[in-house]
């Protein structure tokens, strides 16, 4: 029995240190699975890493497109408002200066009487209904006062009587 014991024991602390070959390639799988997990986590850090970078860059620029944005947009408006005033100055002078004109000679219509007016000196670009539009008056009325006989055709430096 002793023989029987010690046979036991020894069959016993010999196989306790043995592995069946399946646990330790099971456990290389893991081993392998584990590390394959590790590299695969820190290329995912790096791409996340690289994308939190990239998203601030673009942050940045777009912060400095939108201040470039408004920037020129206040220019813009600044600049709108500027030939607001030069146009209404402008337009206030030539209106300025055609009120200033001294008024032309009175004209006998062949009715009988006199008409006040002003004389008006044609410029280019300038057509008979311009011309009336400015003076406030019709296009009929140039017509009649100068015996135009031909509406479409003015000159450049024609000179055209305009009624009051």
């Amino acid at each position: 029995m002793t023989k029987m014991i010690l046979t036991a024991l020894t069959a016993t602390l010999l196989l306790s240190g043995c592995q069946p070959y399946q646990t330790q390639a099971t456990r290389a799988n893991q081993t392998e699975d584990q590390l394959i997990q590790q590299e695969n986590q820190r290329r995912m850090a790096g791409r996340v890493e690289i994308l939190e970078r990239e998203i601030g860059r673009i942050s940045r620029e777009l912060d400095a497109l939108r201040q470039t944005l408004d920037s020129r947009y206040t220019q813009l408006e600044r600049k709108t408002e500027d030939d607001k005033r030069e146009l209404i100055a402008r337009l206030t002078a030539q209106l300025e200066q055609l009120l200033a004109q001294k008024p032309a000679p009175t004209r006998t219509p062949s009715g009988g009487g006199t008409v006040q007016g002003y004389e008006h000196i044609v410029r280019q670009g300038e057509t008979l209904s311009t011309i009336a539009k400015a003076y406030n008056v019709t296009a009929k009325a140039i017509i009649e006062s100068n015996q135009i006989k031909n509406p479409d055709r003015l000159s450049i430096g024609q000179k055209l009587f305009i009624p009051e």
